[in-house]
């Protein structure tokens, strides 16, 4: 039964991966700007792709619209792992 209940957890995870997402990381000239909406996070214009697959940390930071709010939030406290994250994507680009 547990093994069931792991699948609809699992089922549910990836329904909310797809959808539109927020980029919450820094913003890069030409390729993506922080805090844009896509409509769908499993479509995403190819620079963005790009940039995502260039610096795989940045998608940690690419959240469903429905995490925005705390992530954004934990944006604010450096030691968050939205701010470590942040910090190393901005580093990444340097």
């Amino acid at each position: 039964m547990s093994e069931r209940k792991q699948t609809a957890a699992e089922n549910t995870a990836a329904v909310e991966k797809t959808g539109p997402v927020v980029y919450c990381g820094p913003s890069v000239k030409n390729t993506v700007k922080q805090f844009t909406v896509y409509s769908d996070g499993d479509a995403l214009p190819d620079a963005v792709a790009d940039f995502l697959n260039r610096i795989p940390a940045a998608r940690g930071l690419m959240v469903p619209i429905a995490d925005f709010a705390n992530t954004r939030a934990a944006l604010e406290n450096p030691k968050s792992g939205a701010g470590i994250i942040f910090a190393a994507v901005k580093a990444a680009l340097n």
